[in-house]
């Protein structure tokens, strides 16, 4: 298995504002090469210190350890870049 076969496709479903932050459901793309080997979502908790991907949910994406980590990692590039307009969307 090469990881650079690997490509993921994200899209923000959904933000709801908690106590402790923010939970943003995030649907997920898994690609090997051509093909779609998983689509659903994985939920995300964010608050000022971090951003913190839902483990049981990445490993239900990928059963590859390796995978789980570039996937675990790409989510949270994604969510930074859009941090500054996620108390929008749950408003």
């Amino acid at each position: 298995m090469n990881q650079e076969d690997v490509k993921f496709r994200f899209d923000v479903l959904e933000v709801s504002k908690s106590d402790r932050g923010y939970m943003i459901t995030v649907l997920v793309q898994v690609r090997w090469l051509k093909e779609v080997v998983y689509e659903g979502p994985v939920e995300i908790s964010m608050n000022d210190i971090g951003i913190f991907p839902s483990p049981a949910h990445i490993a239900a994406a990928t059963p590859y350890k390796g995978v789980r980590g570039k996937l675990g990692a790409e989510l949270k590039r994604y969510i930074k870049i859009q941090k500054k307009f996620i108390p929008e969307l749950a408003e």
